[in-house]
């Protein structure tokens, strides 16, 4: 992995830096990757239906992709193999350094009928001085219910950072007046009922 905290610095809307550093890290969530993180979907881009939906397909196959770069007149992106060579590599150094085959993928699991699953998860951006977190509600057919990110101007160990994620979980599902709430976290050390 390389040194990415001079994305942070780059003179680009916070948005846009965000989305490079994501890129660069291997952590957008596209269907390829949400599966290796045992999110249960199909694996197919949802714009095109005809591609696996990973980080090639979306900046350089889909044809969504293609037509933008075209309309903004920067058709010549398409055409330069470097882009995709770096996206690639980086996916390739991002899977050596995992050590995951598809035999390790533990998928998703729905919660039992009349429940709602939350999983949550906390990231620390290095050199940044945050915290962010991240939960996401689905129901037991595993539609979607509700999510919601959050970030703090500190930086906190691993574990307190769970526990603040799971505490935002808990008053979210709280507001939002469910009862049957299963928390789950990646942290072996997270898994919670109320």
């Amino acid at each position: 992995m390389g040194n990415w905290n001079g994305i942070w610095k780059a003179q680009a809307p916070h948005k846009a830096r965000h989305l490079l550093w994501c890129l660069c890290r291997g952590c957008l969530p596209t269907r390829s990757r949400l599966l290796e993180r045992r999110v249960e979907c199909t694996l197919n881009c949802p714009v095109c239906d005809e591609e696996i939906e990973n980080e090639l397909h979306i900046f350089f196959r889909c044809a969504v992709a293609r037509d933008s770069w075209s309309a903004v007149g920067m058709s010549s992106v398409l055409h330069n193999a470097t882009y995709q060579q770096t996206i690639a590599v980086h996916k390739l150094q991002s899977n050596n350094v995992s050590g995951t085959t598809e035999a390790d993928v533990v998928r998703w699991e729905k919660p039992a009928l009349d429940w709602v699953k939350c999983n949550v998860d906390v990231a620390f951006v290095s050199g940044s001085g945050r915290t962010s977190m991240g939960l996401c509600f689905r129901d037991n057919s595993g539609h979607f219910v509700a999510g919601m990110t959050q970030w703090q101007q500190t930086v906190i160990s691993s574990v307190e950072g769970e526990a603040w994620t799971l505490l935002l979980a808990m008053e979210e599902a709280r507001h939002r007046g469910l009862n049957r709430v299963q928390f789950e976290s990646d942290s072996k050390i997270l898994r919670s009922f109320i």
